[in-house]
């Protein structure tokens, strides 16, 4: 007598022949119950499979080789990133106080109150302009913090062009600049940062929108400048 089976995903597949002439006989009676158990237990451990399958959302239709194609996950929806208004602070608890004080298009960027000698900065490209973010941040944390790692600014244009900038910070009352990532900013302490991204002329002059990306901490915030 010859025995086979076939465990397959989801489904079972057995098939057994005796071989003629073998009736009764005790080798062949053994060898029935061993089948017959084996049935069993491939029959219970299909049925444990597909309900594993059924409560986990996976479970699909058999293939004709006996796979399962599992049903695709739903996808979350996308989550909508939060504002930040200007002139209204936001508060990040031990982090920071941060306020948007305004934006800029301009081709050269000067602290507010000039010294007699001063750092400024302005664009190479006579086809480029800044767009100068000016954010004002007092930290909240419990000791000092560079003044480069509170936050980040992106632009985004015409909902497809993708701008990073760069950082400065006033000094001396806003007498001139300094670099961010040299200069800390003390518990409860505030420092005024500019960041600038540098887009093509006709962002600031056309209908179409440009939005700051205002990366805090983990959070990123939207703002939209026109």
């Amino acid at each position: 007598m010859m025995s086979k089976y076939v465990k397959v995903f989801g489904a079972i597949a057995i098939s057994a022949s005796i071989a003629a002439g073998c009736s009764g006989t005790a080798s062949d009676s053994d060898e029935l119950v061993k089948t017959k158990a084996l049935v069993e237990q491939l029959t219970a451990e299909n049925k444990q499979l597909k309900e594993q399958l059924s409560a986990s959302g996976k479970e699909g239709s058999a293939s004709a080789a006996g796979g399962v194609t599992a049903k695709p996950s739903p996808s979350p929806a996308a989550s909508k990133m939060k504002t930040i208004e200007s002139g209204t602070p936001l508060t990040i608890n031990d982090y920071a106080e941060i306020t948007l004080v305004k934006t800029e298009f301009t081709a050269k960027v000067m602290p507010p109150k000039p010294a007699s000698l001063y750092t400024y900065y302005e664009v190479k490209d006579p086809a480029n302009i800044y767009l100068d973010t000016v954010i004002s941040i007092k930290s909240l944390k419990s000791s000092a913090g560079g003044a480069d790692e509170f936050a980040s600014v992106a632009v985004k244009y015409a909902d497809k062009y993708d701008y990073k900038s760069f950082s400065t910070i006033e000094k001396g009352g806003g007498s001139d600049f300094t670099y961010t990532n040299i200069t800390s900013i003390e518990p409860l302490k505030t420092g005024t940062l500019h960041y600038l991204a540098e887009l093509p002329k006709e962002a600031s002059a056309d209908d179409k929108s440009v939005v700051l990306i205002i990366t805090i901490g983990k959070e990123k915030y939207e703002y939209k400048v026109k």
